[in-house]
């Protein structure tokens, strides 16, 4: 009896502290990085966390994912309700919460405090970053990471392939492929990944279509790149590696060589343009976001009279323009314009763009029309557009933020999509 006793005691003894072994994050990627959806504890004894609810917790310098509130036009300040949900499996604890933005809140200029979770009922569950040993991305966790060399390069990619209920690959989908922008450039591949929704986007809408970015290497890619020939030799060798790299997709049946579509933004945005320019009649349609400038000098130059940039390409496309692989180098050729204006695009822009002006858009559309393109789209965002999505005027560089967001009827993405 007094052996019984004491188990008896132990079993409904006060309730013992936690003993954390591991904490892991649960992510997602946003429109300007990582954001943290959910918070996994796992303790050495279950009965540690047994009983623990949403009143127990509380998360501090968890703030929104955008520049700013749509609503307020001002930064987004920590949730007031920080939508918490809390369950248990076994010795786990998970916390999920409203998506905030893993870098923590802004404080001043170019300093962030970290977010931190607080747990009233028992301080040994309290996390920072600091103890989150694991962090598993949501869709990227899916994706084929690997390297890839054609042409003298060897890039590294990321590639998503979606699957059915069953989680098999379902073969033979359309194509996007991402062209990163400049402040990707020679950036590890995740920094890549997670710099905006390129990867994400279609996926997260349930789109049964693969995407691809390659981590790109244009250390010399800046304005005016035009004028110098082996800097726009590397971004059509960066291309031509792409180009190869899909073809064995589509010899493997992964994707539909029939479904190819292209969109980039910024330095991504031109070098769409240059993809174009190169392999108009394998793509089925491109989408150039705040396009910048390696087919004529636009950005950083003034035109000398009205129309000056639209002249400039249009004189450029009808000559030896684009660089392209015989086999064994890249020679300068001329491009395949019927292919080239049969091609449609939808170009997005930003009215107020500081970085990449709207100029170059309207050249590119204006020149493509000269040579007989019909069927093209041009959106062009306003302030006001640009703050129901959480940019900040001043960031108007950012159009493609509601480029991989909208898939309202009439939106690029929806425009894509109805090709399929």
């Amino acid at each position: 009896m007094v052996i019984g006793a004491v188990v008896l005691a132990a079993a409904c003894g006060p309730k013992p502290s936690a003993q954390v072994e591991k904490v892991e994050i649960c992510s997602e990627v946003g429109d300007y990085g990582v954001l943290v959806n959910a918070i996994e504890i796992t303790v050495s004894n279950p009965r540690s966390i047994k009983g623990l609810t949403a009143a127990d917790f509380d998360l501090a310098n968890n703030v929104p994912g955008a520049f700013i509130d749509a609503a307020t036009g001002k930064p987004g300040q920590p949730y007031e309700d920080d939508g918490i949900v809390v369950s248990r499996k076994g010795n786990t604890l998970r916390i999920e919460a409203t998506p905030f933005n893993k870098a923590g809140k802004m404080e001043g200029f170019f300093k962030r405090v970290p977010w931190e979770l607080h747990c009233a009922a028992d301080s040994a569950l309290n996390v920072t970053p600091e103890n989150v040993a694991a962090e598993h991305i949501a869709i990227l966790e899916d994706c084929i990471h690997g390297e890839f060399s054609f042409g003298g390069l060897t890039r590294e990619y990321m590639l998503y392939l979606p699957k059915d209920e069953k989680g098999n690959e379902i073969p033979n989908v359309p194509l996007m492929v991402w062209q990163i922008g400049g402040g990707e450039y020679n950036k590890d591949m995740m920094t890549v990944a997670t710099a905006n929704r390129c990867l994400v986007s279609l996926a997260t809408e349930g789109v049964p279509c693969a995407a691809l970015v390659f981590a790109l290497a244009n250390p010399n890619y800046s304005y005016s790149a035009s004028l110098d020939p082996a800097k726009v030799e590397l971004i059509d060798r960066n291309n031509a590696l792409q180009m190869a790299f899909i073809d064995t997709l589509i010899a493997d049946g992964k994707v539909d060589g029939s479904k190819l579509f292209c969109a980039g933004a910024s330095s991504g945005g031109g070098c769409t343009m240059r993809f174009m320019m190169q392999f108009a009649d394998r793509f089925k349609a491109a989408i150039p976001c705040c396009a910048m400038d390696p087919i004529v000098p636009i950005h950083k130059v003034d035109e000398k009279y009205p129309g000056q940039y639209t002249d400039d390409i249009e004189k450029v496309w009808k000559g030896n323009c684009v660089y392209k692989w015989d086999g064994e180098n890249m020679v300068l050729s001329p491009m395949n314009i019927e292919a080239f204006v049969n091609l449609p695009m939808f170009f997005v822009h930003a009215a107020t763009d500081n970085t990449c002006k709207v100029a170059s858009t309207y050249a590119y559309s204006e020149a493509r029309k000269r040579l007989g393109a019909t069927q093209d789209k041009v959106l062009i965002y306003s302030d006001e557009d640009l703050v129901s999505w959480g940019v900040a005027p001043m960031m108007a560089h950012f159009s493609w933020v509601p480029l991989l967001d909208d898939y309202s009827e009439g939106s690029p993405m929806q425009w894509m999509i109805a090709q399929f």
